[in-house]
């Protein structure tokens, strides 16, 4: 029974597949990316005080303030997540990289973070 056992374990511990290596410089990376996203959702809602800011720009303000604040905790709970080699921080990351590139503001912290995401993932598959 033992031996039943053991080759249970190690049959399971074979079939694993190896996760893809990121790179140790993509978490500080991305929360750099989130503070960035922080002071622009803080720079934007310093536009709600003005006269204009009625309407639907006023809907757009909040919009985009809301979307740079939920990147930037995406960003923080990926970049823990890879600090602590969790399996599903590289598609957290990915998530937070991507919509810090679209936000255009956090495209200087999302642009090499999800390059590297995506080149490590490549490179593990050879």
């Amino acid at each position: 029974m033992t031996q039943h056992y053991t080759r249970a374990v190690q049959v399971t511990e074979e079939q694993r597949t190896p996760a893809a290596a990121t790179p140790r410089w993509v978490w500080p990376v991305l929360l750099l990316g989130a503070v960035v996203m922080v002071g622009w959702a803080w720079f934007i809602l310093g536009f709600l005080s003005e006269p204009s800011a009625v309407g639907r720009v006023r809907i757009i303000l909040l919009t985009s303030s809301a979307y740079s604040i939920g990147s930037a905790v995406v960003g923080v709970v990926g970049a823990f997540g890879l600090m602590r080699q969790e399996r599903w921080a590289r598609m957290l990351a990915a998530i937070a990289a991507s919509a810090m590139t679209f936000s255009g503001v956090g495209a200087v912290a999302g642009i090499p973070a999800l390059l590297a995401l995506l080149s490590s993932r490549n490179s593990s598959r050879n």
